[in-house]
């Protein structure tokens, strides 16, 4: 990699031109002043002192205080712990303000009568967690595939038993059932008659409360999973009503 692609790449990390230009010269450098930095990254020398000053309080360079001043690189492995700490912060600044904003429109999601569609496992399964979350009176859940439950979906259903929310697995004719699920308190399984479990396309339900549910579906083993979900509307409120009234479940 010559000098022009490390200093494109630092300049995609976040650096700007003069930064990564008066970096990237010491690097080559290994230490040197101003006047030699000017020469060697083509950055005036009256702008490497600014940019010194710059890269020196992110932590990428260190100043000794001579006449004149020289400046050196401070190690590259701690230039790289200190970008991904720089990427870090600033990705979960931006991800903080989104879920602000998620939070301001979500009554007015919750309002409508719509309802979602949902491609691919791991998006299911991240949702289903969060409608799990959410459950102040009851969960439901059956799936293809209880032996080997996902670590999110376990989690929030482990979480359901510091809020005293009951859990009920739907479990098919001598399907087996994951010891980290039987062994979690609020968790309780009833078994599924044959004729009401025999779809081969079903993959996972899951009813919440009175007013959630998800139910997914695979077309056979290679197509991905799609599942509709809705949430606090009346079509999921009636969606469940008719699924409850036809399942071995008690209100």
């Amino acid at each position: 990699m010559d000098n022009s692609e490390a200093i494109d790449a630092l300049i995609e990390l976040g650096l700007s031109t003069y930064e990564a230009r008066v970096f990237t010269a010491l690097i080559e450098l290994g230490e040197g002043t101003a006047r030699e930095v000017a020469k060697t990254s083509d950055v005036p020398r009256s702008q490497v002192y600014t940019t010194a000053k710059e890269l020196q309080s992110r932590g990428f360079i260190s100043v000794q205080r001579a006449n004149p001043q020289v400046f050196q690189p401070i190690s590259l492995s701690e230039v790289e712990s200190q970008l991904s700490r720089e990427f870090e912060s600033k990705r979960d600044t931006a991800f903080d303000r989104l879920e602000t904003l998620e939070r301001q429109t979500a009554p007015s999601a919750e309002q409508s009568e719509d309802v979602w569609t949902i491609t691919g496992t791991p998006a299911i399964i991240d949702r289903a967690s969060q409608l799990i979350d959410e459950a102040d009176t009851r969960v439901i859940y059956g799936s293809k595939d209880l032996a080997h439950p996902d670590a999110e979906l376990l989690s929030s259903v482990r979480s359901c038993c510091s809020r005293e929310v009951p859990v009920l697995l739907l479990q098919n004719n001598g399907q087996e059932i994951a010891e980290p699920l039987r062994e979690t308190e609020c968790v309780s399984s009833v078994s599924v008659p044959p004729q009401q479990s025999k779809s081969e396309h079903a993959v996972r339900l899951l009813l919440v409360d009175s007013d959630s549910f998800l139910l997914s579906v695979r077309s056979n083993r290679s197509a991905p999973e799609i599942a509709i979900w809705s949430a606090n509307t009346t079509f999921a409120e009636a969606f469940l009503q008719l699924l409850t009234s036809s399942l071995p479940v008690t209100e």
